[in-house]
């Protein structure tokens, strides 16, 4: 009897996780397909080509793994219990002696799979596939930045970023072309300094990523701006005798521009400010859930949103190693009439308010004591897996009895 049954269950197992894996797959193409045209304007807007739009659609691949897993144990698994019932093969197995507690091991142990796949991928790959898409959309804006600035086609090339502006100006009529490079940069209330450099050069990336653009010899201006005062000259006032033609009512809008700096030297200006890539300890959605559990609380209030990420993340999980006993809990409910046809439906719903309730629990739990977090998640894990075993057994004698070969 113990080789039939695991014969049995090996098979229920394989034609339920075959329906999961086909599902699972499903929402991932959807997913990928509403996707695919933002990472085509982000990726080939920095200057990527198709592979990069490739791989960062890859990486993308597991933001949904852990969602998409869930729905697709519930329904993966309804259709594949239906299916055994509709073919005889739990009559058979019943007919041998196996009891009906076999489809509920083979949903636990789907279930258990299935809670270790989802805190895997949304726990840890997800955490580093994200980091990874940051690192490639940042490698591609700054070298679309720098071969802007050091590579300027004919006219003016200008890109402000972070309130910076960087200006490239090519000079074509002239043997060899003249390139000048002005650099904007405001400072603080009332003054800002333009900064122009006939010759300069990129330098990098170092052994950390970081790029440094060498102007070689500059003249900087630095800009303030001057109160007026009331029956004071337009010399006085800071402004030049070329704004004499200007209205008087215009003048009050330029700037001021007492202060004037002309200087040669060699003043190298470093990017890593204006591009700046922050570290993965510092994006709280990047730290894996071993992470956010071990150093959370130590990391201020990065590691406190870390640590409400990887509660929401266990508590996915969680709704994932139910999934399959709702799978049969529906299956048991489903047969004629419209109560029958609305068991799948409502499965899937009462897996999603399971998901948000916990979600919101665990979320605000991790946040304030990770300790509790295991015990929470299991009470809510038996409290659901005690409802739906009390559902199945009083309704056992369903998985034995075909709806019209319906499947």
């Amino acid at each position: 009897m113990r080789p039939l049954a695991s014969l049995a269950a090996r098979s229920l197992f394989a034609r339920v996780l075959g329906r999961v894996v086909l599902v699972v797959a499903i929402i991932e193409v959807v997913f990928l397909a509403e996707k695919l045209t933002g990472i085509l304007e982000e990726v080939l807007g920095n200057g990527g080509n198709l592979l990069y739009a490739l791989a960062v659609l890859g990486l993308t691949s597991p933001e949904i793994f852990d969602f998409a897993l869930a729905l697709a144990c519930v329904i993966g698994g309804y259709f594949a219990f239906v299916a055994a019932r509709e073919e005889r093969e739990l009559v058979a197995l019943s007919a041998a002696g196996v009891s009906w507690g076999l489809p509920v091991r083979v949903a636990l142990s789907l279930g258990a799979l299935a809670f270790l796949a989802s805190l895997a991928v949304s726990g840890v790959i997800d955490p580093l596939a994200r980091n990874a898409t940051r690192t490639v959309i940042f490698q591609l804006k700054s070298e679309l930045l720098f071969s802007r600035i050091t590579g300027p086609s004919e006219g003016t090339l200008v890109e402000t970023i972070r309130g910076r502006t960087f200006a490239a100006l090519s000079d074509t009529s002239v043997t060899p072309p003249h390139e000048s490079l002005f650099v904007h940069q405001p400072g603080e209330a009332g003054r800002w300094r333009v900064t122009q450099a006939a010759d300069w050069k990129l330098a990098g990336p170092d052994e950390e990523g970081n790029y440094s653009l060498g102007l070689g010899r500059v003249i900087a201006y630095d800009f303030v701006r001057v109160e007026t005062r009331e029956g004071a000259g337009m010399l006085r006032q800071g402004r030049g005798p070329n704004l004499f033609a200007v209205g008087r009512p215009d003048v009050a809008n330029i700037p001021a521009l007492p202060q004037v700096k002309v200087e040669n030297v060699s003043l190298p200006v470093s990017l890593d400010n204006i591009l700046n890539h922050a570290l993965r300890s510092d994006v709280a959605e990047e730290w894996t859930v071993f992470e956010a559990l071990s150093e959370g609380q130590a990391a201020g209030e990065t590691g406190r949103e870390a640590l409400k990420i990887a509660g929401e993340r266990l508590s996915r999980a969680i709704a994932v190693f139910v999934a399959p006993l709702l799978a049969l809990l529906a299956c048991v409910f489903a047969g004629r009439g419209v109560f029958g046809f609305l068991s799948l439906p409502v499965a899937c719903g009462a897996l999603l308010a399971f998901d948000i309730v916990l979600r919101g629990a665990l979320g605000r739990l991790a946040a304030d004591q990770p300790q509790a977090l295991a015990i929470v998640g299991l009470a809510a894990a038996l409290l659901v897996l005690l409802v739906a075993l009390a559902g199945i057994r009083a309704r056992a004698a369903v998985l034995l009895r075909p709806v019209n070969e319906r499947a």
